[in-house]
């Protein structure tokens, strides 16, 4: 009798750890898709949507085997996710180089027109000190219009050089701007930033599960004087990549969504107390500046922030979950729902 309990409970010993082992391997593959280095936005997502496949299939897997094929793939998809990296990382290097090489090349070619420039001025300097010693006035008049020819024209000719490379650099930081907003915009469609219609549907289904959640509310008390200030296309440039900042802050964001024009919303499936810390945080990283192209010319602007956490626990009083949201707005500076 004693042998068959201690047999019992053995193997409720192994089938709990078996449990255990399978969960935090499926946490293993989740947290490296949440923290995947995004070399390339492009390969990253694919990348992710490797992982989120891989994770579905550790869930719904049964045998040794099926957990051995998942770690295959797993392998395989991580090394050449590494090789995309390292391409991609030495590709980087090889436009750095190129920029210090072509950088160089217009130092010394400006150096060198500083030379010549040089030589006309001392030119024309020796011609009017040799003019100086003559005492007759025709040969020193003539001296002087020589001299101030060949300066005048020195002059126009480097003023012309110096507007035209500064032209030159500003056409190339435009262009740079833009790549790196095309950057941005590709960034935030993995963002999927929902409709309020789309966050009260999950909200009211979690109220009806009685499922704990938080929820995190974030103004932009500011919003209107940026748009009347900075163009619209500066504007949404930066909302795009406060999103991005947002969900990177907060972390374990079950969905992100836009609940109004100046009020962003995250549902955390986390405690009460987590949720303020991620607050927080993300609170002082969304507040930092954000680089935008105002009129043609770099520029920044800054979100003021206010954030706040209304939660909902299991078993609580449905029913007092969107007062208590409503009031959270209130005191934000949002104004009513």
């Amino acid at each position: 009798m004693i042998s068959l309990m201690k047999t019992g409970h053995e193997m409720d010993r192994l089938a709990k750890f078996k449990d255990v082992a399978l969960e935090c391997y499926g946490l293993a593959i989740a947290s490296t898709e949440q923290n995947v280095i995004e070399v390339s936005l492009e390969q990253a997502s694919l990348f992710r949507a490797e992982l989120q496949a891989l994770a579905n299939q550790l869930s719904e897997a049964t045998t040794p085997e099926d957990v051995r094929k998942i770690q295959d793939l797993f392998g395989e998809d991580l090394r050449e996710y590494r090789d995309g990296a390292h391409d991609r990382i030495r590709q980087l290097r090889k436009e750095m180089d190129a920029a210090l090489s072509a950088l160089e090349d217009f130092a010394g070619d400006t150096a060198a027109r500083g030379d010549d420039h040089e030589k006309v001025l001392k030119n024309a300097l020796q011609t009017l000190a040799t003019a100086a010693a003559n005492d007759r006035l025709e040969p020193i008049k003539a001296a002087i219009r020589a001299a101030s020819a060949g300066i005048l024209a020195s002059f126009e000719q480097m003023q012309a050089r110096n507007q035209f490379a500064v032209a030159q650099l500003k056409d190339e930081i435009r262009l740079l701007h833009q790549k790196l907003q095309a950057g941005r915009r590709s960034a935030t469609s993995a963002v999927d930033t929902r409709s309020r219609q789309e966050v009260e549907a999950r909200i009211d289904e979690m109220l009806k599960q009685s499922t704990s959640f938080c929820l995190v509310l974030i103004v932009l008390k500011n919003l209107k004087p940026l748009a009347s200030r900075y163009s619209d296309a500066a504007v949404e440039d930066a909302l795009q990549d406060f999103q991005i900042r947002l969900r990177d802050a907060l972390g374990d964001v079950s969905m992100l969504g836009r609940w109004s024009a100046n009020q962003f919303v995250a549902i955390l499936n986390v405690a009460p107390s987590r949720a303020m810390a991620a607050s927080r945080d993300a609170a002082q990283k969304i507040a930092e500046p954000y680089s935008c192209t105002h009129n043609g010319i770099p520029s920044s602007l800054v979100f003021q922030v206010a954030a706040g956490v209304v939660d909902y626990q299991e078993g609580s009083d449905v029913l007092k979950f969107q007062p208590k949201l409503a009031s959270l707005s209130m005191a934000l500076g949002g104004g009513p729902l």
